[in-house]
């Protein structure tokens, strides 16, 4: 293998093991809202698979749920960049 795509392949494990950690990390920090966007998944799996017979508001329920995931992502980004 030549030279450059040991540095290259190096860099990417190096860059996925950094990546892993911060997950990882990030996962045990934050416990309750990771608790809190599981049911939050595990309700809207709920809601698509339900009857749709309730006049459009299933489908709003569905995407305030999905506004609520992205915004405790958006939180735990924001508490991670400030240090918490």
């Amino acid at each position: 293998m030549p030279r450059s795509n040991l540095k290259i392949a190096a860099a990417l494990l190096t860059v996925g093991i950094v990546s892993f950690a911060a997950g990882a990390i990030a996962q045990g920090r934050y416990p309750e809202i990771n608790r809190a966007e599981g049911h939050l998944q595990a309700a809207l799996g709920d809601l698509h698979v339900a009857r749709d017979v309730f006049g459009g508001h299933k489908v709003n329920a569905e995407g305030l749920i999905q506004q609520a995931l992205g915004q405790l992502q958006e939180g735990k980004g924001f508490a991670a960049a400030h240090g918490n």
